[in-house]
């Protein structure tokens, strides 16, 4: 639900009439004022596109009565803001309505008693546990208050103590013989063999290479001597 500035200034009418107080009419920026006894005032403005009213109390002139201890009026022209959200409102819910209850319960106990931290009401005064008239309330006694201490053991004769028994000697016990162990042989097939040595050969030279052909002796050539001629 979103209320126009035209819906939020029939509210303040209603309001008004439910207060018993007068409205001031809308203003250019579209606050309305309700003007109560003794100057105070009650204003109201749409914000967040008009799903949310805030409302805020004006402290007016001081009441002739003294303040209890601890609580405060507001002061004169001092606010004290709070807000109503209407989005979440069906059309069959009156928005009046809840600001109605919101400036009774939280904005008229302002004038006489301003909170001093968000969440204090101090008009809501602590309200101790009832206690039914027919109940009676015990409290219970002190500790060591009533009680008396015990009575001491009578110390008894040497006649009233009993006589004491001989008790029979425990028996020996009996130690149990030593067990003979016989020592196992070591199975010859179970000792790990020792290897083998290797024998060292040494690598023979490599032969020598194959030793280079020697050259031929080159003949030397003689020339044929010319045969003697026959007659």
């Amino acid at each position: 639900m979103q209320l126009a500035p035209s819906a939020l200034h029939a509210t303040g009418e209603d309001l008004a009439a439910r207060l018993g107080w007068q409205l001031d009419g809308l203003d250019y920026d579209g606050i309305v004022h309700l003007q109560g006894d003794l100057e105070r005032q009650i204003g109201m403005r749409l914000i967040h596109n008009g799903s949310t009213v805030q409302l805020w109390a004006t402290g007016g002139t001081q009441p002739t009565d003294q303040p209890a201890d601890g609580v405060a009026p507001l002061p004169h022209g001092h606010r004290y803001n709070t807000a109503v959200h209407i989005g979440a409102l069906t059309e069959d819910q009156d928005p009046g309505i809840f600001l109605y209850n919101t400036v009774k319960d939280d904005l008229l106990p302002v004038f006489d008693a301003k909170p001093y931290y968000v969440g204090h009401r101090p008009w809501e005064p602590d309200i101790a546990p009832a206690v039914e008239p027919d109940a009676e309330v015990t409290t219970p006694p002190a500790a060591g208050a009533d009680e008396q201490p015990a009575p001491a053991p009578a110390p008894q004769t040497p006649a009233d103590q009993p006589e004491p028994q001989p008790q029979p000697e425990p028996e020996p016990e009996a130690k149990p013989a030593a067990k003979r162990t016989r020592r196992t042989k070591a199975d010859p097939a179970a000792e790990p063999k020792p290897r083998p040595t290797r024998k060292r050969t040494t690598t023979k030279p490599a032969p020598a290479a194959a030793a280079e052909p020697k050259p031929r002796a080159t003949r030397k050539r003689t020339t044929a001597k010319p045969k003697p001629a026959t007659s």
